[in-house]
Order: C-alpha cells, then structure tokens, then sequence
C-alpha cells in the first residue's frame, strides 16, 4: 500500500499485457488473479478508450460516483452563470453534504495542470496528444476519489507531456496516498517517483527496492555474478 513500483522488461516481453490482465481486460492462460475488494483498480492505457461523440467534461467525470455528480452539477451550474440564489445554496450543501471540496479542488488543479480547456469540446475533434492527457487527467482524477483504497495502473503516462507537465506529475504521484503500478521508458521519472522496481528477464521476475538508479547497480551485480557462474562452468566443462 502506498509503493511506488515500476516494470521493467525489454520490449515485447509482455509488459502491456500483464497489466491488461491485472485489470481484467486479457486473461491469463493459467493461474489467478487476486485483488481485495475493497480496492479499486484505474488503469491509464497506451490506446484511448472514450465516447468520442461526448466531450472532454462529460468523460473525465463519466465515474458513476455520488461525489463525482455533485461536483459535476456544482461546476455546471457555475459555468452557465444562472442567478439562481435558491439553487447554489442547495449545490453548496450538498456539496457541504458529500465533502466534495477537497475532490473539487483536485480536479480543478488536475485540469489546469494538464492545460485541458474548452471542456465541453467534443473528445472526437481533439488530437492524439490532447486525447492522451484527456485520459491522463480522467485516471488521477478517478484515483483521487478512492485515496488509499485505489491501485493506479499506468502505461506510459509521460508520453505527449511537456516538460513542465512531467515535472508536476511527477510531484503529484509522489505526494498522493495512492498505490502505483507504471511502465514507462522515461528512466528520470522513475528515478523520482519508483520506490521499487519489478524486473522480467527471461522468463524470470526480479524485484528491486529502490529507485531505478540503483535497480541499474543491482542488475550489473547480478549480471556479474551470472557471468562469473558462467565462465566457471566453461572451465569445468573445457576441464572435463
């Protein structure tokens, strides 16, 4: 709970899917999958799955989620700028009612973070770039509902990101109670944000505790000590 971990593993070597079948879009060909059910699993995909024909607004906040609507009526209702006294009073209670004002915040930052604009702005007009941070923004902000009780799956999370946007991710994944499962070939952001790394090399898993600069120390050893293994045997065998 609460770790930072990275997979590593050359390309082609499964990476994508073990993380599909974490979620439960693949299946595995044998053996279980095990998640508590108090846990909610978000997953941010390499592909972009929304409802094109909606727009940006209506698909970050497409979680069935009683403080995701309020906030969403709330923010509508600010937006369309109706002098209704009557009606933010009872927005603001139940606002008040859900303590929705910390995931309002969250949201309003996630956004502005992520330069996302023009909300209602229809998700089939945008392009590839604007539709990756779309799904970024839609991922943390689904995690920021479930706090400690959430495990983020990320599949390059850096791609179509700016510099000064990385950096603030970067911050924010470090700062938040959230349990975080990433691949990413961006070695400086898991260097600041991985607090363990899980390694697949032939057919075999290593795990590091520690962040990818000392992953890159331990695996030299191990490659070392292998080699090492190695040219002992080719002595014995040449000896033989």
């Amino acid at each position: 709970e609460g770790d930072k971990i990275a997979l590593i593993a050359r390309n082609g070597f499964g990476k994508s899917t073990l993380l599909n079948i974490l979620t439960g879009k693949d299946h595995p060909d044998t053996g279980k999958v095990w998640i508590h059910k108090d846990i909610q699993v978000v997953m941010l995909h390499q592909e972009n799955e929304f409802d094109e024909q909606k727009s940006i607004w209506d698909n970050i906040l497409s979680t069935p989620n009683p403080v995701v609507n309020v906030v969403k009526e709330y923010e509508e209702f600010i937006e369309s700028g109706i002098d209704n006294p009557g009606e933010l009073q009872h927005l603001l209670n139940r606002m008040d009612e859900y303590d929705a004002w910390n995931f309002e915040n969250q949201l309003q930052q996630i956004l502005s973070r992520l330069n996302l604009q023009h909300l209602n702005q229809l998700v089939s007009t945008l392009s590839g770039g604007q539709k990756k941070r779309v799904a970024l923004a839609q991922a943390l902000i689904e995690a920021q509902l479930y706090s400690g009780k959430c495990l983020l799956i990320m599949d390059e999370p850096t791609n179509h990101l700016d510099v000064s946007m990385i950096e603030w991710l970067e911050d924010y994944l470090s700062a938040q109670k959230v349990t975080l499962l990433m691949v990413t070939h961006d070695r400086y952001f898991l260097d600041a944000v991985c607090n363990e790394i899980i390694e697949i090399d032939r057919e075999k898993v290593y795990m590091h505790k520690g962040n990818y600069e000392y992953f890159l120390l331990q695996k030299a050893h191990r490659l070392e000590v292998e080699n090492s293994e190695l040219l002992k045997d080719k002595n014995i065998f040449r000896k033989e």
